[in-house]
């Protein structure tokens, strides 16, 4: 069998026959290494990882659980290590985190929690201490809160919900006071609301959606709590899931 080598031009050389393999680009697809993988300790089965946040405004992202029972945990990192670690009090298992925010505008990420009838919940944090607890106008229990973002540029988390019918609604939140709801559009409910991130970088929170029959990507830009901009992505296929941050 002919041997096998590498030629430095960036082909293979076969025997003595240089075979120049072609070269592929991805346009508009930037190249990711990766640089360092680190294992963290094992919190245990019933420990789940439901968000990230800066607790204590260091600049590093810190670490969200939630237990089974509803039990939250959070832990401080410093890079790759868990500096500290705190349990906060058990809302109760039917309560669930949904993700984190700075509703109150003071750089620390605060918690936003759903009960099972809908209720959310916004606890504002001082690093891992619960600083206040406030329940918001419950929506309904098959309205649920899909994601945070600023959506009106006062520089505070606002709630993104979706409707089980589609419909989206944005409620602009100052610290814990729930300030306007305003319902878009209804793209259908076969388009599920993912999450929210700054696509266009007007420091305003857009929509990022994704089809339940192809699994298309849409983007709704905002502006002014109304969508500005209405884009489908190709399709990644359904075995593809997108997210957001």
């Amino acid at each position: 069998m002919a041997r096998r080598r590498e030629d430095r031009r960036g082909g293979h050389r076969i025997g003595r026959r240089a075979v120049r393999l072609p070269e592929i680009r991805c346009v508009g697809i930037r190249r990711f290494a990766l640089v360092r993988l680190t294992i963290l300790p094992d919190p245990g089965p019933s420990w789940h990882l439901v968000g990230t946040g800066d607790f204590n405004n260091d600049g590093n992202s810190d670490l969200v659980f939630q237990n089974s029972d509803g039990t939250p945990l959070i832990w401080t990192m410093n890079g790759t290590t868990v500096a500290a670690s705190a349990t906060l009090g058990n809302p109760g298992a039917t309560t669930r985190i949904v993700g984190t925010g700075d509703f109150n505008g003071d750089g620390k990420s605060d918690l936003l929690l759903q009960a099972a009838d809908g209720t959310p919940v916004i606890w504002t944090m001082n690093g891992s201490t619960i600083t206040a607890g406030v329940a918001l106008p419950n929506p309904g229990a098959t309205t649920r809160v899909v994601g945070m973002g600023d959506f009106d540029g006062d520089g505070k988390s606002d709630l993104l919900l979706q409707a089980s019918d589609g419909t989206p609604v944005i409620w602009t939140v100052s610290g814990t006071t729930l300030t306007a709801g305003v319902a878009l559009p209804n793209p259908g409910p076969t388009w599920q609301a993912i999450g929210t991130d700054d696509f266009n970088g007007d420091g305003k929170a857009d929509i990022l959606f994704q089809s339940t029959i192809d699994g298309s990507p849409l983007i709704w830009t905002t502006n002014n709590l109304t969508v500005a901009t209405s884009t489908i992505l190709p399709s990644p296929g359904l075995n593809y899931h997108a997210n957001t941050g």
